[in-house]
């Protein structure tokens, strides 16, 4: 059965004019990093937005309702992302809201469940994901900590032995990090961890860090961060003669500009890959086409797979909960919140059009599968199939 959606999204900094709200609109609210430290992978922030475009241009919106879209830009700067959640909650009236970064999900978790409002979040910190005490917040894929294990297996089933954790000095950094430490499953498997290197989130030069790395003589390096990070990363270990091959990223690492801006030096570095890419042959891409041919799109990679992944959950979820109530939209938004709350956690088998497995929210993150992914020829290809992180 063909779920369908509603939403709200973000305006690269500025609100994306949203019409005055009608008693029968949706509104989902939303923000991401669209300009700022992680701007090179807010291609999620415009998928989710295009997303429920697609739904207003091509399906009549959702259940005949058309969508309000709002798309912020959080800066990746906390206090500016806290200001906006509280405009989508009390001032937006939206009925579902994407937020960004782990500091920020995590600093607002407990007004998240006492407002009573569904929260995507683009972050996959497992301190978040928690469906009895944290029963309004979801996420669309496995958590960091289950990214890094499934390097850390992959690693172990090649022979490896030697692991360099490295992190930027933020919460997204540090977290995950300090959950896969504590949990001893890298002494489980049978591997050692020789060192733990911390660096400035911002840092533009890692020249001597990555020394330190080269002393350790690592099997494997993990990267907790994102693309822009990496590209420092990879550019100054190739300095200190160390090859991309024995780093490996999580998902937020697949990006082509570190192809493109490193060549050579980054052939051989991986990362951890949840959804399709843009453009393989999928059902899903057909109706990114079709949108695409009457609209611009701004970011064409796996992030923007990721938004559009996002928008359909939301959707199915708001879709189910307004057939439940008549097919009308509630008057009553904190009960339709709470609703689509619900109706989110019970959906089971959604099918996302190949971008993942289809998605179960029983546990509040859609699937637990990925794959990993490796630079050759200055792509990312996938190197293995669909593996379960839990």
């Amino acid at each position: 059965m063909k779920k369908r959606i509603l939403g709200a999204l973000f305006a690269a900094g500025v609100a994306a004019a949203a019409a005055p709200s009608r008693a029968a609109d949706l509104t989902i609210c939303a923000w991401g990093t669209i300009t700022g430290p992680d701007a090179l992978v807010n291609g999620m922030a415009y998928g989710t937005r295009d997303y429920f475009e697609f739904l207003n241009q091509f399906r009549g919106g959702i259940a005949g309702n058309k969508v309000n879209t709002l798309l912020l830009d959080g800066r990746y700067k906390l206090d500016e992302e806290l200001k906006i959640y509280r405009r989508c909650v009390d001032q937006e009236n939206a009925v579902y809201v994407n937020g960004w970064s782990t500091g920020s999900v995590n600093a607002l978790k407990d007004q998240i469940g006492g407002d009573g409002v569904p929260f995507m979040t683009d972050s996959f910190a497992s301190q978040v994901l928690d469906p009895e005490k944290l029963p309004y917040i979801f996420m669309a894929g496995p958590t960091y900590e289950q990214q890094m294990i499934i390097a850390l297996r992959d690693l172990k089933q090649k022979g490896g032995k030697r692991v360099v954790l490295m992190h930027a000095d933020n919460e997204y950094g540090r977290g995950p990090v300090s959950v896969v430490r504590q949990s001893g499953i890298i002494p489980k498997l049978g591997l050692e961890l020789v060192d733990t290197v911390e660096f400035r989130y911002d840092a533009q030069d890692l020249t001597g860090q990555l020394l330190r790395v080269k002393s350790r003589n690592p099997d494997m390096v993990y990267i907790q961060s994102s693309a822009p990070q990496a590209l420092v990363t990879l550019r100054d270990a190739a300095k200190v003669g160390l090859p991309a091959r024995l780093f490996i990223g999580n998902m937020y690492d697949i990006s082509p500009t570190i192809p493109e801006q490193l060549g050579p030096a980054a052939e051989g570095f991986r990362a951890i890959q949840i959804y399709a890419q843009f453009g393989e042959e999928i059902p899903a891409m057909k109706d990114i086409e079709a949108f695409k041919a009457k609209n611009k799109i701004a970011k064409e990679d796996i992030y923007y797979m990721k938004g559009w992944l996002q928008g359909t959950a939301m959707s199915a979820a708001i879709g189910n909960a307004i057939q439940k109530s008549g097919g009308k939209v509630p008057s009553d938004l904190k009960a339709f919140r709470k609703l689509v709350r619900d109706e989110m956690e019970a959906l089971r088998d959604v099918n996302t059009g190949g971008i993942t497995p289809p998605l179960n929210y029983a546990d509040h993150q859609g699937s637990t599968q990925a794959r990993i992914a490796e630079i050759k020829d200055g792509k990312y290809a996938v190197a293995g199939e669909w593996i379960d992180a839990r």
